[in-house]
């Protein structure tokens, strides 16, 4: 079970994340609704220590963007946050290659989805038929596609985990608290946090992150 740590604002915090026990990180770029976004600037120094195991966060940017970005920073993996069409994923797969996650949308708990999970699978598998790596199952709310610290319905999350058609990431609102019971759900990959490991927004926290650790070493256990 992989655990990644994203929202990553610098190199201090990405290399506190690494030492503390993450499988992968991740830096959102260059989204202008995210408080954590990165520049190329500021983003280039991650990538250059942390290469093989970061996440490129975009959303709806255009594909000649998300090439040059993926020339320049040479990511682990893409990872596209907003509603970008299989078509978009096949487009970027024969232009830039390499690893693609995409992110799949809940609502808050409590709140009713416009598909069910039968619906988000089928979507799911056109999705890898154009050649999609993986899946981060997250959590909408407020206008923003992640980073919310917002739980969905993880009764619902756990159908869609269940039957997957490709390696999937929990997120949203997971915690030292929680990050267990997301660490559970069926044929899950990973679990992918950025506010539950902070002390403020865009700065981890080691306390948190020690904690976080622990409570899955003790559930693993």
């Amino acid at each position: 079970m992989k655990v990644k740590i994203c929202g990553q604002t610098s190199l201090a915090d990405a290399d506190l994340s690494v030492r503390m026990g993450a499988d992968y990180i991740g830096v959102v770029f260059e989204v202008e609704s995210s408080p954590r976004s990165l520049d190329m600037e500021k983003a280039r120094p991650i990538f250059e220590k942390h290469r093989d195991r970061t996440f490129l966060l975009t959303c709806d940017a255009s594909l000649e963007k998300i090439g040059n970005a993926a020339m320049e920073l040479d990511p682990y993996a893409i990872q596209l946050t907003g509603q970008e069409t299989p078509e978009d994923v096949a487009n970027l797969k024969d232009e830039a290659g390499g690893v693609v996650f995409k992110s799949i949308h809940l609502p808050p708990a409590g709140e009713e989805g416009a598909e069910s999970p039968e619906q988000i699978l089928e979507r799911m598998k056109l999705y890898v038929e154009a050649g999609v790596d993986g899946f981060v199952l997250d959590t909408s709310t407020g206008g923003l596609s992640g980073g919310t610290g917002t739980k969905s319905d993880w009764a619902v999350a756990a159908r869609i985990t269940a039957a997957s058609p490709a390696q999937i990431f929990i997120a949203g609102g997971i915690n030292a608290e929680n990050a267990a019971e997301a660490a559970a759900m069926p044929n899950i990959y990973g679990i992918d946090l950025a506010s539950g490991a902070e002390s403020e927004t865009g700065v981890k926290s080691e306390e948190k992150l020690a904690a976080l650790f622990a409570a899955l070493g003790r559930a693993q256990a």
